[in-house]
């Protein structure tokens, strides 16, 4: 679901950022922090870009490819090659929402700034972007909490035992 979610919501803000730019001033930002409007489309877009990284088939192409570069709760049971693909289709969904709350975050952005740039249009109240902020730092906390569900530790018999280290003779 998550992953649908993505695959929504990722060119979605790429049109919403391009097709709202003639609305925004020539040079966007803050006093002293300005940038052309075409320099701050291509900043943007290039965020929004790097959101591929968080698609179902990158995290697969780099579960099969590179599983060492996967930061995963007791990967090497994981990813063992028995269990590697359920891993990694349960992975690839879960990754799914980090890249939508990274849409989420930069098309609320986006929006901020078209408002800042437009005091005519109705405008919402503060407290809404800071709602907005706990709902997405909640739901990042959420996530980082249920990836360890996700993955728990292995069942003991499947345990490596540990050798445990040889004690010196009493009768040297």
């Amino acid at each position: 679901m998550q992953s649908h979610l993505f695959r929504l919501a990722w060119p979605l803000t790429a049109l919403f950022m391009a097709a709202t730019l003639p609305w925004l001033p020539e040079q966007v930002g803050d006093p002293g922090q300005e940038m052309g409007r075409g320099a701050y489309l291509v900043a943007m877009l290039l965020a929004v870009g790097t959101g591929g990284l968080f698609g179902p088939g990158f995290v697969t192409w780099m579960g099969r490819n590179a599983p060492q570069q996967l930061s995963l709760p007791h990967r090497a049971y994981w990813l063992a090659p028995e269990r590697r693909e359920a891993t990694l289709a349960r992975l690839a969904e879960h990754v799914s929402a980090l890249g939508l709350m990274q849409m989420l975050l930069l098309a609320g952005i986006h929006l901020l700034l078209l408002l800042r740039s437009s005091p005519d249009w109705p405008q919402p109240p503060g407290e809404a972007w800071q709602l907005g902020a706990a709902a997405l730092a909640l739901w990042f906390a959420a996530w980082c909490w249920q990836i360890f569900r996700l993955f728990p530790a292995p069942p003991p018999a499947e345990i490596e035992p540990q050798r445990q280290p040889r004690r010196p003779d009493k009768h040297s």
